[in-house]
């Protein structure tokens, strides 16, 4: 009987502390430090910046796929520095920065509304990326090195692939063709 009761007092102190947590948390306002609401183009351009200085970190690494690799101390501390971009990352996707305009030559964002549609994936992938850049960072060797930088661009690519708007290079045209290069190059 004593072990029903407290079963019972056990899950209703679970669900009261349960309501005051969900109390605790505050409803959206738009209010300050809710930047998502009030600055949506803020939030864009820092997660933008983000992904470009991880793209600054990964060059080494992508490099010793096809060099020889050097300073292992400073690619581990890439690495290590990616992991913890990484992991931030996700925050910086609220659904109102959801605003891919597939018509725009420039759109305000390149990521893809698939990204709010599946978020469950997107941070799955972006966990994953995390653990391949921990993994790097802690991975010793050549050899190593280059395994786990090839898994850390495949962990990268992966979540590309499904969230960022392809690159599509410019297109030629006629006029192209018949560009008179030999005047434009003539000395003068």
């Amino acid at each position: 009987m004593n072990r029903i009761f407290l079963a019972c007092m056990a899950s209703v102190l679970l669900a009261a502390s349960v309501g005051v947590a969900r109390a605790a948390d505050p409803a959206p306002t738009g209010g300050p430090g809710w930047t998502g609401l009030t600055q949506p183009k803020a939030v864009i351009a820092a997660r933008q910046e983000l992904m470009e200085h991880v793209e600054i970190l990964m060059e080494p690494i992508d490099t010793i796929t096809v060099k020889p690799v050097k300073n292992e101390d400073q690619l581990r501390s890439n690495a290590q520095a990616i992991g913890a971009m990484l992991t931030a990352l996700p925050h910086l996707f609220p659904p109102t920065t959801n605003r891919f305009d597939a018509k725009a030559k420039e759109p305000e964002t390149l990521a893809l509304p698939a990204i709010w549609r599946i978020f469950d994936t997107f941070q799955k992938l972006a966990t994953s990326a995390t653990h391949a850049a921990e993994a790097m960072s802690e991975a010793h060797g050549s050899q190593e090195l280059r395994k786990a930088s090839l898994r850390l661009r495949a962990s990268c690519d992966a979540c590309h692939a499904l969230f960022l708007r392809p690159y599509t290079g410019p297109k030629s045209q006629d006029s192209d063709y018949q560009f008179d290069f030999e005047s434009a190059l003539r000395k003068k």
